[in-house]
């Protein structure tokens, strides 16, 4: 048999066990954390900017079938204002989940929000904190800051 037949039958008996070990749910799968969430978020302080507040919002968290990778959803800030976001999860440290989303403000245009984050399980629910940036804000005082969010 040469090398590249024994890649083959390699891989080949690698992906049957890796099947098996899913079938047994061994395998590490990615949080299901569709749902309704409640959380804040505050900017960081920046030199000859005013202290920031925190600013609570609510999310409504949406995911693909089968608990997939994308989630997609609607952030109301306190005002009423909505942003919808789209974004990806992945598999993070103990039985953790990556977030990454997006979502753009229309004010003023090209205002985009990336925002980053892990999703835990905390005594029984979902909950997620990380960070955001702001590019092209108009507000030289809105660069980054932190959030966090619990189900509810």
């Amino acid at each position: 048999m040469n090398s590249k037949m024994k890649l083959v039958a390699f891989l080949a008996i690698a992906a049957v066990a890796a099947a098996g070990l899913a079938a047994q749910g061994i395998l590490p799968r990615l949080c299901c954390v569709a749902g309704e969430y409640t959380g804040s978020h505050i900017l960081d302080p920046l030199p000859n900017c005013p202290a920031p507040a925190s600013e609570s919002f609510t999310m409504s968290l949406y995911q693909e079938t089968g608990c997939g990778a994308k989630v997609w959803g609607q952030i109301v800030d306190r005002a009423g204002n909505v942003r919808e976001f789209k974004g990806t999860l992945s598999l993070g440290p103990r039985g953790c989940c990556k977030f990454t989303a997006s979502f753009s403000d229309p004010h003023p245009v090209g205002h985009v929000i990336e925002m980053t984050g892990l999703f835990c399980r905390v005594a029984g629910k979902w909950g997620a904190k990380g960070t955001y940036k702001e590019i092209n804000s108009g507000d030289p005082c809105r660069k980054t800051g932190t959030w966090h969010i619990r189900r509810i």
